[in-house]
C-alpha cells in the first residue's frame, strides 16, 4: 500500500537542510511511501539537489507562531497548519513538524479532531534503556492539568501503541509516581490507579518510581504533562551529561586514552543504545490521525527516526487499531 506523509519544514531552529536530506534518504529506502515538503522554496530548493518522483514542494515560508486564541492560528496561513489540512483533506495519511509545540497541538486537536473517549491529546515519545529495549512515556508536556481519567484513556491507547512500535504484545503498564506504595501520589494519580486496576485489557503493574524506567522496567510508563516533562529533560541531561563525563575523565591520562581504544567499539555501543535521536519525535497521541512532533533543533538521524516511526505506524495501521481498541473498552464498560 501506498502512503503520503505531510512535512512541515518551517520551525526548526537550524534550518531546513536536515529536513531535505532526511527526507532523500527515506524515500529512496521506501519506494511505497511519498513526502509532501510544506514551507519556503527558496530555501528548500538549495538542498533539494536533485529531483524525486516521490518529493513534492507546497512553497508556504510562514512559520507559526502561537496565540493563545486558536481561532488566530486558523485564520493565518502558515507551513504547518497547510500540512495538517493535507491529512484532514485525506491528501496525506501522517503530518510530521519541527514547529512549536503549543501551537501544533492545538491546530492538531482543533483540524484533525480527538478519537471518541480521549479527552485529551498527548505527546509520547519513544524512550531508550540500558537493556536495549525501549518503552514509551507519556504525557511529556501536552496536559499541565490533568485529570484521573486522561492517565487512564492515555493507558489504553498507548496500549495499541506499544504493540506496532515495540511489537510487544502484551505491553506492561505503569504509572509514574513518588513510590510503589498504594497510598503515595497525588490524588488523581491514586484514583488513576484504581481504575487501571480494573481495567481488563491492560497488563497494568502498578506503580514505578521514575528511577527505575531505564532498566526497562515497564513498556509504557504514564504520568501528568508537567511531570513527564521534567522527566523526560532529566533523562536526556542524564545521558548526554554522562557522555560528557566519561570523555573528560578518558582525556585526563594517557593510559586511559590507551584503554579507550580498545574499548571505542563498546562505547559506541552504548552511546547508540542512549541515543534518542533514533526514533527522533514524540507522536501525538489521542487524534483521529496520526501526527509526530520532531525537536525544535532536530538534525538528519532525528528525522530519519521520526519518518521511521511514521512509516511503522501506516504500515501497521496502527490509527485502526487504537479505534477498535478504545471501541472494545467502551462495549464492556
Amino acid at each position: 500500500m501506498n502512503f503520503k506523509i505531510a512535512f512541515d519544514v518551517n520551525g526548526n531552529d537550524k534550518g531546513v537542510e536536515a529536513s531535505i536530506k532526511a527526507s532523500l534518504y527515506f524515500v529512496k529506502e521506501n519506494p511505497n511511501i511519498e513526502i509532501v515538503l510544506v514551507g519556503d522554496k527558496v530555501q528548500i530548493d538549495q538542498f533539494l539537489t536533485e529531483k524525486h518522483s516521490q518529493i513534492s514542494v507546497i512553497d508556504n515560508p510562514n512559520t507559526v507562531k502561537f496565540d493563545e486564541n486558536i481561532r488566530n492560528m486558523l485564520r493565518e496561513n502558515t507551513s504547518m497548519k497547510e500540512a495538517i489540512n493535507l491529512v484532514k483533506n485525506n491528501q496525506a495519511d501522517a503530518v510530521i513538524t519541527s514547529g512549536d509545540s503549543g501551537s501544533y497541538l492545538a491546530l492538531c486537536t482543533f483540524i484533525l479532531g480527538r478519537l471518541e473517549g480521549i479527552s485529551r491529546p498527548a505527546f509520547m515519545p519513544i524512550m531508550p534503556t540500558i537493556k536495549g529495549k525501549k518503552f514509551l512515556l507519556l504525557d511529556v508536556g501536552a496536559n499541565l492539568n490533568t485529570k484521573s481519567d486522561f492517565l487512564v484513556e492515555w493507558s489504553v491507547v498507548a496500549n495499541e501503541y506499544a504493540k506496532v512500535l515495540l511489537n510487544v504484545e502484551n505491553p506492561k503498564v505503569a504509572l509514574l509516581n513518588i513510590g510503589t506504595e498504594d497510598y503515595k501520589g497525588l490524588e488523581i494519580v491514586r484514583e488513576a490507579n484504581q481504575k487501571l486496576i480494573q481495567a481488563r485489557n491492560l497488563n497494568y503493574i502498578g506503580f514505578q518510581e521514575p528511577r527505575d524506567i531505564l532498566n526497562y522496567t515497564t513498556d509504557i510508563a504514564v504520568i501528568d504533562g508537567y511531570g513527564g516533562n521534567l522527566v523526560l529533560k532529566s533523562l536526556e541531561g542524564a545521558i548526554l551529561s554522562f557522555k560528557d563525563l566519561i570523555k573528560q575523565n578518558i582525556m585526563k591520562k594517557t593510559l586511559r586514552k590507551i584503554g579507550y581504544l580498545f574499548l571505542k567499539g563498546a562505547f559506541k555501543d552504548v552511546s547508540e543504545t542512549l541515543d534518542y535521536r533514533n526514533v527522533g519525535a514524540a507522536w501525538v497521541i489521542g487524534l483521529k490521525k496520526l501526527a509526530i512532533k520532531s525537536h525544535g533543533s532536530s538534525d538528519y538521524k532525528s528525522y530519519v527516526g521520526a519518518l521511521n516511526q511514521i512509516k511503522l505506524g501506516l504500515n501497521k495501521n496502527l490509527n485502526q487499531k487504537i479505534i477498535s481498541s478504545l471501541n472494545n473498552l467502551s462495549s464492556t464498560e
